[in-house]
């Protein structure tokens, strides 16, 4: 077992130092090596499927094993897009390297048993991010360097927390911690991690460094690491934050909870009234993570099932979204809502991936983030049954981002792939390398959806504590699911054997043109004209609620009146001296 996992972690980073030394001008090896090395990875973490394992520094138990998987599954999604995406990109040989060595301490931090390993995996995953974005260039660096205080600064908290585990414990080994929560300590060592799993996750409020980076990093790198692979470690940490390392304690509980349901809510109305397809992708990419926040504190077998799911699922189709919206930028050369249009006709392949993935996060059956969803509102039910009062708040809030997120893709799926063109003809469907990855997570949103038992029961049943009873639960309204699909379904294929008249469409009597459509984003602004959400969303856009930006603004302040005292008069100076002498005796000379 030693070997197994010493081998996943080493041959990535190996990997990654030899595509490191090879020259730019040598072509199509570097992704040769990325492409056998991710292949390989799958096998190396897949092979330790169903071991249980563990020693002073690293441990392989289900979640850190299928959050592992997770992480070299992605790696190698990104491997086969990259081929063509990347093909002409600068820096090839940094980001080929950075992808694999990203790989290598995403699985070591997954299967970390020993805090002060953990801490340097997940810190070092800080630096390839920043590095990785940076390559997106100058129009990057100011998301870059954002994106590397926020995650660095939670870094700092995480480092603090582990200090606070190990003055209450005296041990940094994780599988022997089962902290119970009595005291302002405790509370702080579980704030602190927190803040640290929320900020990799992309939460409220330490959410804004994933739309600040949507727009100007490469899209793999988006991808693989927003989108996929820092989910799965922001909310794996959660989920050991939460299950192992602290005992249940409603209080901290209940705060969990407000902030899986604000981030829902606030996350998506920001994503409603996007222009930009990245950026409104980034956005859901932020309130998706709430669901899984909100699963997880539900603290019942069913809820922390359907929030681990969920993670899960929404790495699967947030990267099939963002590699859809790749395919578009590197057919148009734009990702701007409002000068793309008919898409669907030139690039059918990337529309159907699109559409499902699509689907799948707006919760629509049969489809795999219908059910994640649906076990987090079960687990929401169960909580009410334990006399938790504020049951209903999450519900509401949990059943209000799946309708807005709903909306928020009719919108883009419009605009995108659907009326009529406002670009020239020349959009073409993309390369099999980048429609490859794209087909592979449309197949999970639909095997994942049908078959939702398989990986709830086979990887998550044992995380959460799921019993026989609990998936007897879950089984009468899946078969009447089905059945009603079934039946739609039958309804649809009786009506499309009707024979009927074909007519083209038309507006009043005449032809439809471009200049009578409504756009997708022209029909969304009335949201913005409301009264109430006008003043927020003009709020928003000053950064208001920005915490990075007000926190910036604050230090600035302070900073400019520091400045202002520095006058260059030495009588000044000497004043400045003679006050804080006389405070400093009045501290500690007083009888």
């Amino acid at each position: 077992m030693t070997d197994l996992l010493i081998i996943a972690i080493a041959t990535p980073f190996a990997a990654g130092c030899l595509c490191w030394l090879i020259p730019e001008r040598v072509r199509y090896l570097r992704e040769a090596i990325s492409l056998v090395t991710t292949g390989l990875l799958i096998g190396y973490v897949g092979g330790m499927a169903g071991m249980r394992w563990s020693d002073r520094w690293f441990s392989v138990d289900t979640l850190g094993w299928f959050v592992a998987l997770g992480i070299a599954f992605f790696a190698f999604i990104t491997a086969v897009y990259s081929v063509a995406y990347m093909r002409d990109y600068r820096c090839r040989r940094a980001y080929d390297a950075l992808v694999l060595w990203t790989a290598s301490a995403g699985i070591a931090a997954a299967l970390s048993n020993h805090l002060i390993l953990f801490i340097s995996f997940w810190g070092f995953l800080g630096l390839t991010l920043y590095l990785l974005v940076s390559l997106g260039g100058s129009r990057a660096a100011a998301g870059a360097k954002k994106t590397f205080i926020i995650v660095g600064g939670s870094d700092a908290f995480l480092l603090l927390g582990i200090a606070i585990l190990w003055t209450l414990t005296g041990s940094f080994t994780m599988s022997d911690m089962q902290i119970s929560i009595s005291g302002g300590i405790q509370a702080a060592a579980f704030l602190c991690l927190l803040c640290a799993a929320l900020a990799k996750a992309g939460a409220m409020p330490v959410h804004t460094w994933i739309p600040e980076i949507a727009e100007t990093a490469p899209v793999p790198v988006t991808a693989f690491l927003p989108a996929s692979v820092d989910k799965l470690l922001g909310i794996y940490l959660l989920a050991r934050i939460c299950l192992d390392l602290f005992a249940f304690h409603q209080g901290l509980w209940l705060l969990v909870r407000l902030i899986g349901a604000v981030t829902i809510v606030a996350a998506v109305m920001m994503a409603l009234v996007q222009h930009e397809m990245k950026k409104l992708l980034s956005y859901h990419a932020v309130s998706q993570v709430g669901y899984m926040v909100l699963g997880i504190s539900t603290g019942n077998p069913i809820g922390i099932a359907g929030g681990l799911f969920h993670m899960a699922n929404h790495a699967v189709y947030k990267c099939a979204l963002f590699l859809g919206a790749g395919a578009v930028e590197k057919a148009t050369g734009t990702t701007d809502l409002d000068r793309l249009g008919g898409l669907g006709r030139r690039m059918p392949v990337t529309f159907f991936c699109f559409l499902l993935a699509s689907l799948a996060i707006s919760g629509v059956p049969p489809l795999n983030g219908f059910f994640s969803k649906w076990m987090v509102y079960q687990g929401l039910f169960l909580a009410a049954q334990d006399k938790d009062p504020s049951w209903a708040v999450w519900l509401v809030a949990a059943m209000i981002g799946s309708g807005l997120t709903l909306a928020s893709f009719i919108k883009i799926l419009h605009s995108v792939f659907l009326g009529h063109p406002r670009q020239d003809d020349t959009a073409r469907e993309v390369s099999g390398w980048m429609l490859a990855p794209s087909l592979i997570l449309a197949g999970f949103c639909v095997a994942w959806g049908v078959g939702f038992l398989i990986p709830v029961q086979m990887f998550l049943g044992e995380v959460a504590g799921i019993t026989e009873a609990d998936l007897a639960f879950l089984l009468p309204p899946v078969a009447l699911l089905l059945a009603a699909l079934v039946l739609g379904a039958l309804g649809l294929l009786f009506v499309a054997s009707l024979r009927v008249r074909i007519v083209p469409s038309f507006v009043g009597g005449e032809t439809p043109t471009a200049e009578m459509e409504m756009s997708g984003t022209g029909f969304y602004r009335t949201v913005e004209e409301e009264p109430l959400l006008s003043r927020l969303y003009a709020a928003a856009r000053k950064k208001a609620f920005d915490l990075y930006e007000v926190l910036k603004a604050t230090v600035f302040y302070a900073g400019a009146g520091l400045s202002a005292s520095h006058t260059g008069i030495l009588l000044a100076y000497i004043s400045w001296i003679l006050f804080g002498t006389v405070i400093l005796l009045f501290l500690f000379v007083r009888v």
